[in-house]
């Protein structure tokens, strides 16, 4: 009985050493395994983000035509493929608060953007609580006229900060705290990029009393944050018009290195203004165009198309 109880005990000590050598092999093996290329493909798609930049897509109100809108919409939807999120920076329509007008843009829109995340911020001719119901916002639509659009989201590697421009010619402390906030927020801090939207320049191209006024304060209240968080670009709309600038900080300084570039896109069909000579002004267009974005880790990337689809200018920032 002793004799095959110490066989049994040898039995069980051996099971255990081999069973102890195995395990260690497939854990070793499985540290070493190169990871899947979906797995690969999955986690560097997490790690960019395609999207169309629209603005001032309001008709001629002339003859209140949204056909040719929903042509550039269209042609370029089906030119990037599946972007990630396609954004209207203001005056989407005519009057904000003209619910048959809204089903006159979305009666040429909503086939080519059915399915797509789209965000947008309110401009001087849609600036209406009926504009916060009008899209499928990354994040909860909005709030109402009377407390400001301004929110922000993150699809990675870009933080989007979204903002009420035709409020912030107020320099409300509120609004400025907001984005003092938001800029300081980890979301931010862990962004390669930070993008701002707006609807007015903070640079104008167009001489226009009213717009320069409120571009003073804007560069005077929000534009130090700006600099101060690293916002790397600004998206805007209003003179209608494509204007890039040239890497500016500090006001209206020249700063090649470390500026914020501003460029403006104009996607309907009202007359376009004259962009001016301005020394900040590095390239313009006055034909109805549409911004393609790309971003990954380290780089951004910027066309702008003309209406047929037509590449016309393009910028890079590479970390």
């Amino acid at each position: 009985m002793k004799s095959f109880s110490k066989k049994a005990l040898l039995v069980l000590i051996s099971f255990c050493i081999l069973t102890l050598f195995f395990c260690g092999c497939e854990r070793q093996q499985a540290e070493e395994a190169p990871t899947p290329v979906a797995e690969q493909e999955e986690n560097e798609q997490q790690r960019q983000v395609s999207f169309l930049f629209f603005s001032d897509t309001q008709a001629d109100p002339e003859n209140g035509d949204y056909s040719v809108v929903g042509e550039i919409i269209t042609l370029a939807v089906a030119q990037a493929g599946n972007p990630n999120l396609v954004i209207f920076g203001g005056d989407t329509v005519n009057d904000g608060g003209d619910a048959d007008e809204w089903r006159e843009f979305w009666a040429v829109s909503a086939t080519p953007l059915f399915g797509l995340t789209t965000a947008a911020v309110p401009g001087n001719h849609d600036n209406h609580p009926l504009l916060a119901g009008q899209f499928n916002y990354p994040v909860s639509a909005p709030a109402g006229q009377g407390e400001g659009y301004f929110y922000s989201f993150d699809m990675s590697p870009v933080h989007f900060i979204m903002l009420d421009s035709n409020i912030m010619g107020a320099a409300n402390d509120r609004d400025i705290e907001w984005l003092r906030t938001d800029l300081r927020s980890a979301e931010s801090g862990q962004a390669a990029w930070r993008i701002a939207v707006m609807h007015h320049p903070m640079w104008p191209v167009a001489e226009n009393p009213k717009d320069a006024a409120r571009a003073e304060t804007m560069r005077a209240s929000f534009l130090p944050l700006f600099e101060e968080y690293g916002v790397d670009l600004i998206l805007c709309g209003h003179q209608h018009v494509y204007a890039r600038s040239i890497p500016l900080r500090n006001d209206i300084t020249p700063h090649e290195e470390a500026g914020i570039v501003q460029i403006m896109a104009a996607s309907g069909g009202k007359a376009s203004y004259a962009a001016g000579k301005q020394e900040y002004l590095s390239s313009s267009a006055d034909a109805p165009n549409y911004l393609r974005i790309s971003a990954d880790e380290e780089t951004l990337y910027i066309a702008a198309y003309d209406i047929n689809g037509g590449l016309f200018d393009t910028y890079s920032v590479m970390r």
